[in-house]
């Protein structure tokens, strides 16, 4: 396999020097422009959207095809995905595209220190800080991630609904109508339950690996059989467990983001709306994006200061400050992500008061804003391989299993492999090159992740300047169980690496543990749980799937936004995205982000006709 890591060269002062220029002329340009800009355009629209992610996306898609008559504005702090064309579309290159400068927004989570669980008597450190990557571009994270279209189990959905009669629109039968709606399927030759359960006729293309997947992976699924794991082809089918080929975000080879699928579509429908007005000039009916602007605040109507209603947003684009204005019946939606959304309500004064009060931020209504900071940890487990040949059309990620991890730390059982209520997910992706240090050449990274984790963190403020990165403290493994479950998996990975064919045909031989890449053994040959859980800490990562911090439930619950995801205490402000989840799906998260689109959508067109036809009645 060949395939080159893009280079990275470090700056040296001279290059610090000559930034620092641009930028100096860069600035005498806006303020000698800003001399002569005597006007601003008053911007005003029926419907501003922060974000051009998988939520931005779907729901400016959505409403500009299901309102008549309105425009909306799309503020993105990134830039099209055309910036980085080639990295972005082409499966293989997915590793190298969340890794892109333009399209990250470079957060670095908090240290984390803790007693060990195994041997209480010692501390040990989880993480010192590392890169936290979030989709800065079109698209948001569906325009850099790995592509595997994973809805979860149903029992979650039900779970959200279980929070009262109000949030039953959350139950798992509505958000399959979702699912399905979005998604446009191509399996061939599907079985009826297979069409019962899944979209063909919606924007976001979903595929099997389109030439076939790696034969290492075809030993992958032989392995796991060899220890009882049953064969599941279809993860987003009726059960969740076993081992099997995933489906991808992707058409005809190509990524398909949110981007390409949604807001494509929605910046195509441009009409022109005369208007009741006589000397009125009428109205576009368009979907605006603007690229490179960072929302920095909600602008709030002073007049009613006790009501904390919304009626447009202050962002920064271009070097200068720009306000945008929602007309009568219009809303301000927050799609900007679990770590952006929370922040830009605590900056505008919606938040825990003593973080606000910190940061000198005026309280406008005190709500547990950025708790409930669900993920999901894992790590990755490497071995060496017989050569294979890169295959550009798949991202790699072809072959999950899905069990039930033990919970003191064991293998898993038979009994595990088959319980219909799994809460691990190990993802097998070929080796790529500069994912783990000091390997390189053919392997195997087997990707484990915790799917239900009981460990929730939190994130707050650092300052009040609106570009400063929030403080991001994940709480991996705070709960035992959660760590145990991981030792656990990672006894599975080690046992599948040992069967064949993958031992045999494919000389598949694990690296990291007791080699030149790790000693992790105290004891010999014998390798304890004290030896497994400092691995597990040390080598733990991100699997990036942030989510809960803008919760979705009761206010005498913790939550921050109701069951039509309408932010409490304010008025004519939503937060759509996956910081609504109250419980983080047992999979990846972007499908179940863009469900959430789709279902707000739905509330949000049903309230704005509603509010139209009482205006009416009212003249």
């Amino acid at each position: 396999m060949s395939q080159k890591v893009p280079s990275v060269i470090e700056k040296n002062k001279e290059d610090l020097k000559k930034d620092a220029k641009i930028r100096e002329l860069w600035m005498k340009n806006i303020c000698d422009h800003d001399k002569h800009a005597k006007f601003k355009i008053e911007e005003t629209y029926d419907f501003i959207i922060v974000g051009a992610g998988t939520a931005g996306c779907v729901l400016a898609r959505e409403l500009i095809h299901g309102i008549p008559n309105i425009n909306i504005l799309v503020l993105e702090a990134g830039g099209p995905n055309v910036h980085s064309n080639g990295l972005i579309s082409l499966p293989c290159t997915w590793f190298q595209a969340y890794q892109l400068y333009d399209c990250d927004w470079g957060y670095v989570t908090q240290e984390q220190k803790m007693k060990s669980h195994v041997n209480p008597t010692k501390e040990v450190t989880v993480k010192k800080g590392i890169p936290y990557p979030r989709g800065k571009v079109w698209g948001g994270c569906s325009s850099v991630n790995g592509m595997v279209y994973m809805r979860g189990q149903a029992k979650q959905y039900n779970d959200w609904a279980a929070q009262g009669p109000e949030y039953k629109i959350w139950d798992w039968d509505h958000c399959l109508e979702a699912f399905k709606a979005l998604e446009n399927n191509s399996r061939e030759n599907p079985d009826e339950k297979f069409k019962q359960l899944h979209g063909f006729n919606g924007l976001l293309h979903v595929q099997d690996s389109q030439n076939g997947i790696y034969d290492i992976m075809s030993g992958l699924i032989d392995a796991a059989k060899n220890l009882g794991i049953p064969y599941n082809d279809d993860f987003n089918g009726e059960r969740q467990n076993g081992v099997g080929k995933t489906q991808f975000t992707n058409e005809k080879g190509k990524r398909c983001s949110l981007f390409d699928s949604y807001l494509k579509d929605a910046l195509e429908k441009v009409d022109f709306h005369p208007g009741s007005e006589p000397n009125g000039f009428g109205k576009v009916v368009a979907v605006d994006v603007r690229s490179y602007a960072h929302v920095l605040e909600i602008i709030w109507d002073e007049e009613n200061k006790k009501e904390n209603i919304a009626i447009g947003v202050r962002y920064f684009c271009n070097g200068t400050v720009r306000e945008a204005f929602i007309a009568p019946k219009g809303e301000v939606i927050i799609c900007g992500g679990a770590i952006n959304s929370p922040q830009i309500l605590m900056l505008s004064g919606v938040g825990p008061k003593e973080n606000l009060e910190a940061n000198n931020i005026k309280v406008r209504n005190e709500l547990p804003v950025g708790r409930n900071l669900l993920d999901h940890p894992g790590f990755i487990f490497v071995a060496k391989s017989a050569p294979y040949k890169i295959h550009h059309w798949s991202s790699g990620a072809e072959i999950g299993i899905i069990h039930k991890a033990n919970i003191e730390g064991k293998i898993p059982c038979k009994e595990d492999f088959f319980d219909e209520n799994p809460d691990f997910q190990t993802i097998a992706v070929p080796l790529v090159p500069g994912v783990v240090d000091g390997i390189d050449g053919d392997g195997i990274m087997l990707w484990s992740i915790l799917n239900i984790p009981s460990s929730v963190g939190y994130l707050e403020l650092n300052s009040n300047n609106p570009f400063d990165q929030p403080r991001i403290h994940l709480n991996y493994f705070e709960k035992s169980d959660d760590l145990y479950r991981m030792i656990s998996s990672l006894k599975l990975c080690r046992e599948i690496l040992k069967q064949p064919p993958l031992s045999t045909v494919y000389n598949v031989k694990e690296m990291g543990i007791n080699d030149k890449l790790g000693q992790w053994n105290a004891n010999g040959d014998d390798i304890s749980d004290e030896d497994l859980e400092k691995y597990v800490l040390e080598k733990s990562i991100s699997m990036l799937h942030t989510s809960g911090t803008v919760k979705m439930a009761p206010e005498s619950k913790d939550g921050v936004v109701n069951h039509r995801l309408q932010v409490y205490g304010t008025k004519n402000l939503r937060v759509v995205d996956a910081s609504i989840f109250p419980y983080i799906p047992s999979g990846n998260t972007n499908a179940p982000t863009a469900m959430v689109a789709w279902r707000a959508s739905r509330l949000i067109i049903e309230d704005y006709t509603k509010n139209n036809n009482q205006g009416l009645h009212e003249k």
